[in-house]
């Protein structure tokens, strides 16, 4: 009930502080006002507008977006009973009335997948999410550039298709070969990423590829198509002694990088899989801490957005709260300062 009064507290406020907030609530006690139907309040939606998104057991089902909106979650994590729950996304334009998804920012849910349908879908922000499959920008698009995807928990791959201007950073890929694909361009960013189960990147080359740990399988680096990126201030470990990994890999250039070693996460053991009982970040005698090229711990904790697990809000919040005149007689306004922090959106 707490964290119910908390959000609620939070909405009111960003309901001043925004021209339109549409609420989505797909559980029978939702409060009058609240739309059940996420793909319905989708298109109420103008462009611009934010949709909150609340916690259920219930799944909001599968989405088109088709203009700028921002989508809020509670969260993945559901060690409190419930979170944010959505099937796939698609970002797609239409020609009449013409509309695109530009601008658009998700955040702060469970699912499954996200798709790109078309080209020039542009400035899209994708933080605080854990998805069960992928993210790809689209095999047929072009031109959509400007994408930042941080602060997720990815269980597959995110696919470029050779778009430009790519930014993944402070992310945890929990598994999969390959885990980024497609993409020749050196506008491409991948920095601060944990990759467990890392055996290569599929057809990635031209990257900056900086200050990200890979904790590898059991096999043997095999390629991948994987050339001309530039390794930076990385860190490499295989607990089976008999692999190993080298920093750049062959066909690639880079400095600064820390090969076979132990990068001594704070608890758990250091083997290629994920578990989020254990704290993976560095110990103060770890290689890797404050030895990014920015100063900060290599790793998904490091840089200037640290991963958080299970989705950190972004939305506008209520930091302090004062009453100036706690007693009133009837009728008296009560004086209240506030402040706050901004949506970082």
């Amino acid at each position: 009930m707490k964290k119910y009064i908390l959000f609620a507290l939070m909405l009111s406020f960003a309901i001043m502080a925004q021209a339109t907030i549409i609420n989505v609530d797909n559980k029978p006690n939702r409060p009058s006002g609240y739309i059940s139907n996420l793909t319905l309040a989708i298109s109420n939606a103008s462009a611009g507008d934010t949709i909150y998104i609340y916690p259920s057991n219930t799944s909001y089902g599968s989405i088109t977006i088709t203009k700028k909106i921002h989508l809020f979650g509670f969260g993945y994590d559901g060690t409190y009973g419930y979170n944010s729950k959505i099937g796939s996304i698609t970002l797609d334009t239409t020609t009449s009335p013409s509309s695109n998804p530009s601008g658009t920012s998700i955040q702060g849910f469970r699912l499954s997948s996200l798709y790109c349908a078309k080209s020039k879908i542009k400035n899209i922000t994708i933080a605080s999410n854990n998805f069960s499959s992928t993210i790809n920008l689209g095999s047929y698009t072009t031109g959509c550039s400007d994408w930042v995807i941080k602060n997720n928990y990815l269980e597959a791959s995110i696919y470029i298709q050779d778009n430009t201007s790519i930014i993944i950073s402070n992310n945890v890929f929990r598994n999969y070969y390959g885990n980024i694909s497609s993409s020749n361009s050196s506008s491409v960013i991948i920095s601060h990423n944990l990759f467990m189960q890392w055996s290569y990147f599929s057809n990635v080359q031209n990257a900056t590829v900086s200050n990200n740990i890979f904790i590898c399988n059991t096999s043997s680096y095999t390629g991948g198509n994987m050339n001309n990126n530039t390794f930076t201030n990385n860190i490499s470990y295989c607990s089976n002694s008999s692999n190993t990994y080298t920093l750049p890999p062959t066909g690639n250039s880079g400095t600064g990088n820390k090969q076979n070693q132990n990068p001594l996460f704070v608890s758990g053991p250091v083997n290629s899989n994920y578990d989020y009982n254990y704290d993976y970040h560095l110990q103060a005698s770890s290689p890797g801490k404050n030895a990014g090229t920015d100063g900060t711990d290599i790793g998904p904790y490091g840089g200037t957005e640290p991963f958080v697990w299970g989705g950190a809000f972004t939305i506008p919040k209520i930091t302090e709260m004062t009453i100036s005149n706690p007693i009133i007689n009837s009728g008296t306004n009560i004086n209240v300062n506030v402040k706050a922090k901004k949506a970082d959106l």
